[in-house]
């Protein structure tokens, strides 16, 4: 199923040069079909939209149990057909809601939501990252840092590339590639984001220190300890490269774009923004709920400036623009780190 892509909404000839300008017409569009979620009646493909319900729930319950039963052989049984029928019952849902969009407007978006394609990254991550885990088992804490990274990359680009190239909901030009683009041009959309990054990373930094002291807290421990040069070399390329390209082609790439096409620039930008930190709050992973929220709180406040850039250099300049942001943002914190833990460590007078 594919369709004429419409104007490409992240290039400078569509974008608006000094601003983000409001769409004229910043209200959702409409679905072509009106019905309630349980019923059947209207709907184009009910087979699928049974399917995905079923599964659906199915995978949900099975979860469910499978967390009661532990570390049990039945448990690692249990979550294992759990993963399997929420991950083809959510892909059963994204294909329903591409057929059932298929006749929307031509400008409007055409493909999955971007929130059921979260979902499904987040299964389909495990699925590919499991075998590698088990492969590279008793591995450093970076090795194992970078084979989850790769993991994440590939599960984000065959969720992007299936439900949004694949159906033609989206083209690669849509999704902000500079397709055609010349090699100044591309080294130009890397030197606006980096240079934004450089900007934004100390005021986040303060702003997380202020918050920090605030709520008696401190953020999610997300990379790992770094003592050798090859930690540090694995680190960072997880950190700064697999992981900013894999996010920025979910969370920009395809959020933002599908979001822009319905809802209008500003609109677009905040949601986009808004799902960037929150789906970081997985990392939260407190011994107690007090803290885990305290947490969670700290995350998505430090995170969604971080987001409101990386939109905004979307907007802009497009996806490369927004990787090289993400990446730098990432490298500095990866070699900040780094060095802080490898400081020689000072024996104070008298002690």
């Amino acid at each position: 199923m594919t369709r004429t892509p419409g104007p490409d909404p992240v290039t400078p000839d569509s974008a608006p040069s000094d601003s983000i300008a409001p769409d004229p017409d910043d209200a959702p569009v409409p679905s072509p079909t009106s019905t309630g979620i349980f019923s059947l009646e209207g709907r184009p493909a009910p087979g699928l939209y049974v399917v995905s319900w079923l599964l659906g729930m199915l995978g949900l319950g099975l979860l469910v149990i499978a967390t009661m039963s532990g570390q049990t052989p039945a448990g690692r049984i249990l979550l294992i057909a759990a993963l399997a029928s929420l991950v083809i019952g959510l892909a059963a849902g994204a294909g329903y809601q591409i057929i059932a969009r298929s006749d929307r407007p031509e400008a409007a978006f055409h493909g999955a939501s971007p929130l059921l394609l979260f979902a499904i990254q987040i299964i389909a991550s495990v699925v590919i990252g499991t075998p590698l885990l088990v492969i590279f088992a008793g591995a450093s804490p970076s090795t194992t840092f970078f084979v989850t990274s790769i993991s994440l990359l590939a599960a984000y680009v065959g969720v992007v590339w299936l439900f949004g190239v694949r159906s033609g909901a989206m083209t690669w030009r849509d999704l902000g590639l500079p397709v055609g683009a010349s090699a100044a041009r591309v080294l130009g959309d890397v030197g606006w984001g980096v240079a934004t990054m450089v900007i934004i990373w100390p005021l986040v930094t303060i702003l997380t220190a202020i918050l920090a002291l605030g709520l008696n807290s401190s953020p999610p421990d997300v990379l790992p300890q770094v003592q050798t040069g090859l930690d540090v070399v694995l680190t960072a390329i997880g950190a700064a490269l697999l992981v900013p390209i894999g996010e920025e082609l979910l969370f920009r790439g395809y959020s933002l774009t599908a979001w822009l096409r319905d809802r209008g620039a500003r609109s677009a930008l905040m949601r986009s923004t808004l799902f960037f930190a929150f789906a970081h709050v997985i990392a939260v992973t407190a011994p107690t709920f007090e803290e885990g929220a305290r947490q969670a709180l700290l995350t998505v406040v430090v995170i969604t400036p971080v987001g409101l850039a990386l939109g905004w250099l979307f907007l802009r300049r497009g996806l490369i623009a927004s990787i090289a942001g993400h990446a730098t943002f990432n490298l500095i914190g990866v070699l900040l780190l780094a060095l802080a833990q490898n400081l020689p460590q000072v024996t104070p007078p008298g002690g």
